[in-house]
Order: structure tokens, then sequence, then C-alpha cells
């Protein structure tokens, strides 16, 4: 639903809809028309009693303006005692003679009778002496009765569309940003009968979505505008925390500081209630955490799309899949995925623009070029992304500009077997592993070219803690025949230095060094390397069974520990 914003010219503008008819059809038996129904003279409108129900700023050329009105009071009012202006006009007159405007009914002012009697034949409508443009760029209406504001709106041009009116939700709720659409009915518009967007509020709020800011504030966003200011700190509580103090940052959203470190799956609230005085007695909602670096990395990339009409393949476009591998669900609005400045200083930025993209563990966050749809995914597009074929890069960072991954692809990542790669996706194998390892990194098996959106074809998951000294290897055996099922081994080493040196081979039974995976290079404590079963001059190597042999040196360069492990290397047939 494309939500409208409107705001209130009279502040201070209260309704108590507890008194209220919530029915917007006219009340049986009833008859607008003068002389037939009796006007108490003693009663006058007070805000709230009659809303402005609909608005056509911007007819069809052959078409009317009109404003339509909504008595949603019990008393039958006199139209005489009503004025009407916009942002700039003196108020004017409803009518010039007694006219009866009875609970329940419409009234709708038209600013050319033969116009609007052309457009919509047959609905009652009155057209007073004077009128004020509804501008096309925006206006105010504003109703009064003795100076008193009873109902105003302010819209804003960008949101009428030619030739379809601004409907009113709920008549029985106050006029804010969330109670006004435009007309999905054929005709455009509703004039004189229930709008096609009424849909009166029954229910009390929801929590739509939970930002964690820090470690101890939470920012909390609801469905609807809420009583803010009769939401307690004791009614907000994070698992077995409870809330120290609540900051109203806007009509339907609270920043909450707690006592302690912010922690947890979810936050409740108790007691919430809208605007219309429908209460939820407990909202919950889970918690989004701000990502950091390697909370969210580049996990598939297709930069060179099949894009053409004649060749009988479905055309794609450019993407760049990210995936939570945290432990945690994090949200990624306002994120940024750039690219080296060209010559004259364009990064090619998209930012994910949306307010809520929550993302749980291993789900996924696409940016695209225009024309993606994923319905495993959000899709975030931009003016392009533009992947440059021969390799590029893939930075993303949040707005303060902290990294959360940084990518250089390049096209020889892709497995030696696939002789075109148009259309074929880079898959990264282990979310965990270095997103610049090339050996970390191949050619898609999914039978549409990729996995956008889903696990990859080819990947590492489900690793098993290795705290102790040795040497795991997974799977074994493995077959690299690229079925998307064992393709890759894993071996991973745990040395006895907390700093070492390493060399790691692999050789063939007959003692010949078949492949040299790491020729010298400083680690950690441990390592996980990546062998795809072919030598070092990328040939396929045959079935049969292969030695990995890894040497630890300290910084003496004396011999810490060395590892020796079958690997057995099969083919499905």
């Amino acid at each position: 639903m494309r939500v409208l914003f409107f705001i209130l010219v009279s502040a201070g503008l209260a309704v108590c809809p507890c008194v209220l008819p919530i029915c917007a059809q006219p009340l049986e038996g009833v008859s607008g028309a003068a002389g037939s129904i009796r006007i108490d003279l003693s009663v006058s409108p007070q805000p709230g009693d009659i809303v402005i129900n609909e608005i056509y700023p911007r007819p069809f050329p052959s078409g009317s303006e009109f404003i339509e009105l909504f008595n949603r009071s019990v008393h039958t009012f006199d139209l005489q005692d009503l004025t009407i202006r916009d942002a700039s006009s003196s108020p004017f007159p409803l009518s010039e003679e007694e006219s009866a405007f009875a609970p329940g009914t419409y009234k709708v002012l038209v600013a050319d009778d033969i116009a609007f009697s052309n457009r919509f034949a047959g609905v009652p409508h009155i057209a007073p002496a004077r009128w004020a443009s509804l501008n096309n760029g925006g206006d105010a209406v504003i109703l009064e009765s003795g100076g008193v504001v009873i109902d105003s709106l302010f819209y804003a041009g960008s949101t009428a569309e030619a030739g379809r009116s601004l409907e009113r939700i709920d008549p029985g709720a106050p006029s804010d940003p969330y109670n006004f659409a435009l007309a999905i009915d054929t005709s455009g518009a509703t004039p004189g009968t229930e709008n096609s967007r009424y849909a009166p509020d029954m229910s009390g709020p929801a929590l739509s979505f939970v930002k964690a800011l820090d470690d101890i504030r939470l920012d909390l966003y609801f469905n609807e505008p809420v009583r803010t200011g009769a939401v307690s700190p004791g009614s907000i509580r994070l698992e077995n925390l409870v809330a120290q103090e609540v900051q109203t940052l806007g009509p339907d959203r609270l920043r909450v500081l707690f006592p302690g470190s912010v922690r947890g799956v979810s936050v409740v609230v108790e007691q919430v209630s809208d605007l219309r005085g429908n209460i939820s007695e407990r909202v919950s909602a889970p918690i989004s955490y701000r990502p950091v670096p390697r909370d969210i990395v580049v996990n598939e990339i297709l930069y060179e799309p099949l894009t053409d009409d004649y060749d009988g393949l479905a055309n794609q476009v450019e993407f760049v899949e990210l995936v939570n591998r945290s432990a945690r669900r994090i949200y990624l609005d306002g994120i940024y995925r750039t690219r080296d400045p060209d010559e004259y200083g364009d990064a090619d930025t998209v930012r994910a623009q949306g307010r809520f993209i929550g993302r749980e563990p291993g789900e996924y966050l696409l940016f695209a070029a225009a024309g993606m749809e994923n319905e495993n995914a959000p899709v975030v597009t931009g003016k392009g992304l533009t992947l440059l074929n021969e390799g590029d890069r893939i930075r993303i960072h949040r707005e303060d500009g902290e990294v959360l991954d940084d990518v250089r692809y390049d096209p020889s990542w892709h497995h030696p077997d696939v002789l075109e790669t148009r259309g074929i996706t880079l898959e990264r194998i282990d979310v965990d592993g270095s997103g610049n390892n090339p050996q970390n990194w191949t050619s898609s098996v999914g039978p549409d070219g990729g996995t956008p959106g889903l696990p990859n074809s080819i990947r590492i998951a489900g690793k098993d803690p290795l705290s102790e000294r040795g040497m795991q290897i997974t799977p074994n055996p493995f077959s690299p025949d690229r079925d998307g099922v064992d393709d890759i081994v894993r071996i991973r080493c745990t040395f006895s230095s907390e700093i070492s040196r390493i060399r790691a081979l692999v050789f063939d039974l007959a003692g010949n060094q078949v492949r040299q995976l790491v020729a010298s290079r400083l680690v950690a404590e441990s390592i996980e390397l990546l062998w795809n079963g072919r030598d070092d001059a990328d040939r396929r190597l045959r079935t049969g069974i292969y030695i990995a042999f890894v040497e630890a040196y300290d910084a003496r360069n004396n011999v810490m520990d060395v590892f020796k492990a079958p690997i057995v290397l099969a083919r499905r047939y």
C-alpha cells in the first residue's frame, strides 16, 4: 500500500474516538436534504466531528476538483456554519442557505458543477459560490466553524496523482500520515460513497522493527502512531532486563535505554495504545543488531550476465549476493556497495535504502541492476552495478565508513573446466574463509547459472570444532566432479605455537609433489586450507589416495609440528 504523508495544520487537534461512529455508510432513513431532518442549532461542531474524507486535487482536464466531508458525529449540523479555506485564502462558507449535514453522511464540495456532473453522474454535490484551487504542488485544506478548526490536512504535490483522489482510510482515526492513501477504485475516486481505501482500525498497534543502536539503546518502530507518552519504561522488557528510560523520536518510534547491556533475541512491550484508543496487551519483535566487520560477506557474484534476446536463454542482470554469516539477526538498511573510483572520481555507489531490512543468520541480501526480482531475498537496485568483466572491487560498508567486507574478484577464479563463463556466477566456497583467496571461489553449478538468494551450489558448511593440536580432513573422500557435492576438501590444522610459519603440500603415493598449497606463510594457532583436486598446472588429478603434508616452523626456523594425513580423491560416475 502506498502511504501518503499529511501534516495537521491545527496543533492540538484531539478527538475522543469512543463516541464516534466507525461506520462510513450513511445512516439508514436519514436524508441530507434541507427540511427533511431537524438541525440542532444548540450544537456546534467540535474538532473531529466532521472530517475531510477525500480530496481530488488533480482531476483530468475535463473533470473538477472536489472535497468530500464526512459527519462522523451523532449530531446534525448546518452547512451554513462551516467554512473552508486553503493555505493562503480567506475562509468561505460551504452553503449560502440552511443545509442539514446528518450523522454518517457525506457532503461533496465541487469546483465546477458541470464538469463534476459529467465525470460523476448522479452524485449529489454542492458548488460553493467561491472556491480556492487545490494546488497540484501541494496545499492545505482547513475546515472551520466559528474560527475553530474542525479538521485540516496538508497534502504534498508528490503524493497527488492525476485522476486519482486521496482517500481517508479510517474515518474514526485522526488525520495522520498513515490515514490517507491514493484511491484504488477503477474510476479513480469515490465521491459520496465509501472510500475504496476504507479500512477502520479495530486492532492495537504492532511492533514492526527493533534496532539495537549500541550496548544500551534500542529503537522501537510501530506500524502506526502510538500514544508514546503512555508507554512507561516498566512496560518494556528485554528478557529479564527492564527499560530505564523511554524517549519519543516520532509518532511511531521510541528510543529505549536499558540499565545494562542489550542482549537477547527479542523485546516485549506491554499495554501500548494507538491514537484511536486500540490497546495491544503485549507486542514483541526480534532485535536486529548493527552489523560489524565480517557479519555480512560477499557470497556470490554475477559480473557477466546473459543479455542476448535471441539466444534462447533467459536474460540475467548483474548482482552481488551478501550473506549474514553471524550468529545474530542484523539490520542492513543504510549499507553501501562501492567500487574503486574511476578517473572522474565516480565510485558507483549503491545504497541499501529501505526502512527495515533485517536478515537472520544465513539469510541473504542482493545488490542488483534494475529488473531483478527474487522471492528468497530482498533486492537492492540502483543505477546499475557496472561490474567489470575483467575484474573489479566490491566493497560493502556502513554509513559511517566501517568496512564489512571487501572483495576484489577476478575472472581467473572460475573453474578451469568452465570454458564459457558468461551467465555463470562466482560462488564463495567458505563464508568464514578469505574473500580474496582465489581458492575460496569457484564457478556455480546451479541450474540457472547461479543461486541468488539460496545456498551456494558448491559450499562448505557445518564445521566441527578442532581445539586440539593436529590435522583434520573433511570430507574424506571428496569428489571434485562439479556436481555440488563434496567438490572441495578442507584441510584444517591446529599448531602447538600461537604463531608459526608453515608450508603445505600434497603428494601422490609415489612421493611426487602434485600441489603446493602454501609455500611460506605466517599463521596464528590454526589454519584452514582448501584443495580442489587439481595439480600445480591446474590439471585434473586421477582418482586415488594423496597425502596432505603440513610443516610448522618457529621464529628460528626450527620445525615445531609435522602433520600428514591421507586424502581420498574419488569421482562419481
